[in-house]
């Protein structure tokens, strides 16, 4: 049993004797998802020039964007989340002349309403929020009916169909039923309702069939009180489609009533209709689109029985299969010319052949859009345009005429349209609006104007499998003619960093600080790489040029700082000389400043930078201090000014900083000095510096007004046993710091004012972590802890501070990060009468190189070596860079804790960067972006960096060329390895899966394995084995279809099958040319895409084994064991590492196919797919050979649940997720014997999850929140888990009371109402569980961070107080946590709800940091 590993995780001490489980679910990642979206003039104060807004069902949240203008895509401005699938969205418009229209015009954005899953309908609009924002403010919600008083019985709704004037509004299902509600537009302000319409009068009209369409037909100009909507619905009892004609009227005469008017049966040859489009250029008249046509459909036609529509056919594939129209978008009228609507048929388009209707001739009534038309249109006819999407890829605008007349267009088509486009990826999705038609002339887009045939269309286009995207169509003259696509569409803007959509998200697995998981449909399926931090992009790059100084050394100090008539200028301290470089104000090139280099010939560095309020420049070197004038060096000339000080005899200066007081003013220079005389002690053999000397830190006064005369200043001095590694001052408040590092390791806090001052905190770095309890300065720690002096030497200290806490940051030159947090801040209190202590330390390693830090921001005055804190600003030392080889940003947060999250941009740089410098004339581009100069470690070249301040996620792609399916990383290389489907082709028309080893930092692929025509992957594993000779394998699980014939009979049977292959991924010493396969079964294909030696890696062919059933899961116990699941069975194989073969030692039979393998020890957790999980327990032989391999079933949750992933989170604690979206946790029975496993949590996501893991992307040094379960181990403590439309949740484990607080907050929030901004959106009676249909599986144990995250991101501070007030426990539970987060006892009573409000916001911020993003 000493094979396998044992771990422990935060989730251990959560169970236990008490079995008990708290956590807290967040979603951390959007799936960019676009299920549905509507467009309006939405926010509040929207003026006519200003543009569009949409209002998007993204995931599982409702999102507003601002369409802006031609070219510049769309822009995220608010979003909630909701609690059911969305189904449509549509903006009410309100009647012209109504009150709601003059007040939406002037102080309200237009109405939405929202339809989801669940049966509720909701009106929703945008209000303002804390005077700078927006937000989604429910007004009202109700359930839909459908012939039933009380709504119980839940239809499966499909839509909304809204009326062209906003009169009805009509609730679709799939299935016998449409309701009518009408729409009441009162007037709000003699009423004094919030909102402006009220639903009114509701009708069910029951259809007797499957509703494949419906929509409400455009009104003429007389009959503006009557409403037509017609249905196109199966009639099973006939076998055959009809089209409905419903009338309703506004104002009826008697009781209310939607009238069936006519049934009209579908010509015999008429496929099946897909959609239904209204025509508002056309009243009473609609476009009937079918699998393989369109036609052109009036209702006088329904009522009279006439079947001769017009019809136009739609391209077909190849083959002849239907191109199915997957969405479409109705724009504005066109003029055609006269000889468009007199010439024949477009010769790209094929008529159905039917009879002439005897109703084209009637007088048509003329449509509402007639009365604003212009003469100069006269000579033209009119027509609709219609833009119609194919799941091929194909766009197509449709002109309709009343002539009648369709001409079709074909704007653009996809190479996948011509090969086998069924079986590739759909280029379109389900969602395509309509936003705009440029005028040639203006240049303006206006939405639904008519225009010429040469004006441009702007389309919004989103959808399963696609991110969004803005299309402009271009003006297509010649209607009759196919365009090319590179003529008639351009793609305006991808929306990667707004909409991005990794669905179809079948897997994803964590690699080293980063995520990845499969996306899209082939040929362009990828892999998406996830990185979550601040983003660093590099703006300028400073070439070091040879001709800067003939020393070529490393640079290891650099100033910047900016004089008059020159600008910025650069100093580079280098091992021999000091390099000045300025910025050419002509050319913008960077060159050596020859009047500052002359000055600097000679001297070594420690500090240079100009002094405040003078145009001087002060000069510390090894053994002076001077005072230069800037004036001079202007003009190319060095003028001395003064001398401070001199280095008396026998020692030198090794340090140097300014400090400047923010209350007088005063300025002093810090030198760290050290004598090179005398006798030197002893040191320990480990330091490099082996002869130890006696240093000093030395305060010289700068005085007010520069004399020419030198003389020597009054000085303040300490003196140290050892020599001195670092030197910083720190400004905080009234008072100055001084934070000392000296080669023992020591760390030393002085204050400077009227004399240095020790604070007390002497502290020697060989400390155990996190002792508390104890004054650290009094205790002598072993020195065991430290394994090498001379690696353990400070190499730099920074200081975090806020009004409440302070936080000193250590670095070693080891990469050794130290976080010493202190009993109280140094900035209230005088320095010299309290002293401070350490409370807590924690340890960290960030990297291999030596720890430097930066401020955020750079001083006005370059003479402040560090950051400077105002009383009115302690803000400005909250955050601060760490360098260490990469980059991070370390955030003091009001709670006290310090969160550090790595930056990422240009991995090459980052993984270079000695240290980065603050730019002194950093202009803020974002608010949150700065600029730094950073040095290159290996060219020594330095760069204007600049880093964005708030952390995001940042995702981009890996383009493979095929679907992927699985991807796992390899641990060891860092190489992923993707098992995909190749795409089909007439040729080849089976699937055919292949592997690919890829590398996700540039993309290359560096090897390809192709399987067998018809097989799929199903499982990906990492196997590495290590001993003698280490073997890195990649276990890979199939299933296929094999037929099998009976000579007898002569039927042929088919039956699943699968096969174990077993691959090692090898580095590649040369390039290798594709070999022969290497054995008869299969093509085994092996390609190395590397041409330099070890430089890249290669898949070699091991060992495989066919199975009865298909291999769907796979798992290694150890370096000996495999686990295999395949068919309806669990099997245990051992390895023959001499043979190199796998031998089957166990098998255990199980009732259903196994779906899912975790290991943790000996013991295995199997998915099952309709029983739940179970748990296997595996006894291996012993060593001499006694006995045999036993699996066997120890214990069972038979719990009737498809469950897709497993993990086990502790030793009795197991985790699954069920297809339907349903996370349950079940406990391993305290008590020996028992069979059934305990249910322990469980709720619901409401959308199929597919994967688990353990872990997270986020390069976090610490948990940010103590009211996190952290363990010692805290590697695993995050859980992460992916569903198909390409969401991230994570599961974190929490105490008990801070799930008791936020559970209480929940029920808070749910209680205000509707009426209320704190109660969640899309819930029947309030229920927050995200089932997608009615369940009876268990919700418990868990608490939705989506609810807790709306009261501090979505209510104003009065509505924060308002649901605090409203439940006592609730204010009783957030003052026990502050109590005991402070210390502090009970408070007034008036200050009891402002205090539960901060402590909940701290709560709930806290856990937010501790999810990904």
């Amino acid at each position: 049993m000493s094979d396998f590993a044992t771990f422990a995780t935060a989730w251990d001490a959560s169970t236990g004797s008490t079995r008990r489980v708290r956590a807290y679910l967040k979603q951390t990642l959007n799936s960019g998802l676009v299920k549905c979206a509507a467009l309006g003039k939405l926010r509040p104060d929207h003026s006519d020039g200003e543009d569009l807004d949409m209002l998007a069902a993204v995931g599982s949240s409702l999102c507003l964007f601002r369409v802006n203008g031609p070219g510049m895509g769309i822009t995220n401005v608010c979003n909630t989340p909701v609690y059911s699938n969305v189904l449509d969205i549509v903006c009410l418009h309100a009647p012209a002349g109504t009150q709601a229209q003059v007040s939406i015009n002037n102080d309200r954005g237009e109405l939405c309403a929202v339809l989801s899953e669940n049966g509720v309908f909701a009106l929703v609009q945008i209000e303002r929020f804390n005077n700078e924002g927006y937000r989604i403010r429910l007004l009202s919600e109700d359930r839909a009916y459908m012939g039933l008083e009380d709504g119980s019985c839940l239809r499966i709704l499909q839509k909304f169909v809204l009326d062209p004037l906003s009169r009805v509004i009509c609730l679709v299902s799939w299935l016998d039923y449409i309701e009518f509600v009408h729409l009441d537009w009162s007037d709000s302000e003699s009423t004094g309702r919030h909102c402006p319409m009220t639903l009114g009068v509701r009708l069910n009209v029951e259809v007797g069939g499957a509703i494949c369409d419906a929509a409400i037909l455009a009104p003429a100009k007389a009959e503006l009180q009557r409403v037509l909507l017609v249905a196109a619905v199966v009639d099973s009892q006939r076998q055959s489609v009809f089209l409905h004609l419903y009338e309703s009227w506004i104002r009826p005469v008697g009781s209310p009533s939607a009238v069936l008017l006519a049934k009209l049966p579908l010509p015999f040859n008429m496929t099946t209709p897909v959609h239904i489009v209204s025509l508002p250029e056309h009243p009473e008249c609609f476009l009937l689109v079918t699998e393989n046509e369109v036609a052109f459909v009036s209702a006088l036609q329904i009522l009279s029985g006439d079947v001769y529509f017009y019809r136009q056919q739609l391209p077909q594939l190849p083959g002849g299969d239907c191109d199915l129209v997957k969405a479409f978008c109705v724009a504005g009228t066109t003029v055609l010319p006269q000889s468009y609507t007199t010439g024949s048929e477009s010769p790209h388009s094929r008529r159905v052949p039917v009879p002439r209707s005897p109703l084209l001739d009637i007088w048509r009534e003329p449509s509402l859009s007639e009365a604003r038309r212009s003469s100069e249109t006269v000579a033209g006819q009119m027509a609709q345009k219609v833009y119609l999407a194919t799941q091929s890829g194909t766009l197509l605008l449709v002109s309709v005429s009343s002539r009648p007349s369709i001409l079709l267009t074909k704007v653009c088509s996809t190479p996948q349209a011509t090969e086998y486009a069924s079986q590739a990826r759909a280029s379109w999705g389900d969602v395509l609006l309509f936003l705009g038609t440029e005028d040639p002339a203006s240049g303006v887009v206006q939405a639904g104007s008519t225009t010429s045939v040469s004006a441009s269309d702007y389309l919004f286009a989103s959808g399963d499998c696609l991110d969004h995207a803005v299309i402009r169509v271009s003006g297509i003259s010649t209607p009759d003619t196919e365009m090319d696509m590179t003529e008639a569409m351009t793609l305006i803007r991808h929306g990667r960093s707004v909409l991005a959509n990794q669905s179809p998200m079948i897997d994803f697995v964590l690699g080293p600080y980063m995520a990845y998981w499969t996306s899209g449909r082939n040929p362009d399926g990828a892999i998406h790489r996830a990185q979550f931090g601040h983003a660093v992009c590099v703006e300028e790059l400073i070439e070091s040029r040879d001709s800067m100084a003939e020393d070529k050394a490393a640079t290891f100090q650099l100033w910047h700082f900016a004089l008059p008539s020159v600008g910025p200028c650069l100093v580079l301290q280098r091992a021999q000389t000091a390099v000045a470089i300025a910025m050419d104000q002509e050319t913008g090139e960077w060159q050596v400043y020859q009047a500052l280099q002359q000055m600097l010939a000679g001297r070594c560095v420690l500090f240079i930078g100009a002094v405040e309020s003078t145009t001087s420049l002060l000069c510390i070197s090894s053994d002076r201090v001077e005072v230069w004038s800037t004036v001079e060096l202007s003009e190319n000339r060095s003028e001395k000014l003064l001398t401070l000080t001199t280095a008396r005899s026998g020692e030198v200066y090794t340090h140097g900083v300014v400090a400047t007081s923010l209350q007088s003013g005063h300025s002093w220079v810090i030198l760290g000095v050290e004598s090179i005389e005398g006798r030197p002690t002893s040191a320990p053999s480990t330091d490099k510096h082996s002869q130890r000397r006696q240093s000093s830190i030395r305060v010289i006064s700068i005085p007010d007004d520069f004399g020419t005369s030198e003389h020597e200043q009054t000085a303040m001095e300490m003196k140290f046993a050892h020599e001195i590694s670092c030197l910083r001052s720190f400004t905080l408040g009234d008072n100055i710091y001084v934070a000392v590092g000296t080669y023992e390791p020591r760390l030393h806090l002085l204050c400077l004012g009227t004399e240095l001052v020790s604070m007390g905190l002497d502290l020697p770095l060989s400390l155990p972590d996190n002792v508390s309890d104890v004054d650290r300065m009094d205790v002598d720690f072993s020195e065991s802890v430290v394994p090498s002096r001379a690696s353990q030497v400070i190499n730099d200290i920074y200081i975090l501070c806020n009004a409440d806490t302070c936080c000193i940051l250590v670095g070693l030159r080891d990469g050794t990060l130290l976080q010493l947090t202190l009993d109280g801040s140094l900035v209230a209190g005088t320095a010299a009468e309290e002293r401070r202590h350490i409370a807590n330390v924690t340890r960290d390693v960030v990297g291999n190189t030596p720890v430097h830090f930066a401020g955020v921001s750079a001083a006005a005055s370059a003479l402040e070596d560090s950051e400077s804190i105002a009383n009115s600003g302690i803000d400005g030392a909250r955050r601060a860079m760490i360098v260490a080889g990469s980059l991070f940003l370390a955030d003091l947060k009001p709670s006290g804790q310090v969160a550090i999250t790595a930056c990422f941009g240009d991995g090459q740089l980052l993984d270079r960067t000695r240290f980065v410098l603050p730019a002194a004339d950093s202009v803020d581009l974002d608010n949150n972006m700065k600029r730094y100069y950073a040095v290159d470690d290996a060219s020594d070249a330095i760069s204007l960096l600049s880093i964005d301040l708030a952390p995001q996620c940042h995702i981009d792609e890996l383009a493979i060329g095929c679907e992927p399916r699985r991807v796992i990383c390899d641990s060891e290389t860092n190489m992923l390895v993707v098992a995909g489907v190749l795409p089909q082709s007439p040729s080849a028309p089976s699937p055919t899966s292949c592997l690919t080893v890829l590398d996700p930092h540039d993309g290359q692929i560096h090897a390809e394995c192709k399987l067998r025509p018809g097989e799929l992957i199903h499982a990906l594993e990492t196997w590495h084995i290590h001993g003698p000779r280490s073997y890195r394998y990649i276990c890979v699980g199939t299933d296929m279809y094999t037929s099998t014939s009976d000579s007898r009979s002569g039927s042929s049977t088919r039956a699943k099958s699968g096969r174990l292959i077993i691959y090692n991924l090898k580095t590649a010493k040369r390039k290798s040319r594709p070999k022969t396969p290497t054995s008869p079964m299969s093509d085994r294909m092996t390609i190395s895409g590397q041409s330099t030696a070890s430089s890249g890696y290669e898949l070699k062919y091991v060992w495989e084994s066919e199975r009865e059933g298909p291999v769907s899961a796979l798992a290694h116990l150890g370096d000996k064991y495999l686990v295999v699941a395949a068919g309806s069975s669990c099997l245990v194989l051992k390895l023959d590492v001499v043979q190199r073969r796998l031998i089957e030692c166990c098998e255990i039979p199980l009732r259903f196919p196994a779906t899912s393998l975790h290991v943790r020890e000996s013991d295995i957790v199997v998915g099952s797919q309709r029983e739940g999980l179970h748990v296997l327990r595996f006894t291996p032989a012993s060593v001499d050979g006694d006995g045999y391999d036993e699996l066997r079933m120890v214990h069972s949750a038979r719990y009737g649940v498809h469950t897709a992933d497993v993990c086990y989170l502790s030793n009795d604690l197991v985790l699954g997720v069920s297809n339907g979206g349903y996370i349950y946790a079940m406990g391993i029975p305290s008590h020996r014997g028992e069979f059934a496993l305990d249910y322990i949590m469980g709720i619901h996501l409401g959308s199929e999850c597919t994967r688990i893991r353990q872990g997270s992307p986020v390069r976090r040094l610490r948990p940010p929140e103590q009211s996190l379960a952290w363990s010692a181990s805290n590697d695993d403590s995050c859980v992460l888990i992916n569903t198909v439309d390409g969401a991230l949740w994570t599961l974190l484990s929490i105490t008990d009371d801070a799930f008791m607080l936020l559970r209480q907050l929940e029920l808070a929030m749910v209680a205000m109402g509707p009426a209320h901004a704190a109660y969640p959106l899309l819930t029947v009676c309030g229920s927050t569980c995200r089932a997608r249909h009615e369940s009876k599986l268990p919700v418990a144990g868990v608490v939705d961070g989506a609810i807790s995250t709306t009261f501090v991101e979505g209510l104003t501070e009065a509505e924060q107080h308002h649901v605090v007030q409203s439940s006592s426990e609730l204010q009783r539970l957030a003052l026990l946590l502050a109590n005991s987060n402070h210390q502090s006892q009970c408070l007034a009573e008036p200050d009891n709800v402002r205090v539960a409000v901060e402590s909940i916001t701290q709560l709930i911020r806290g856990l937010g940091q501790a999810c990904v993003c």
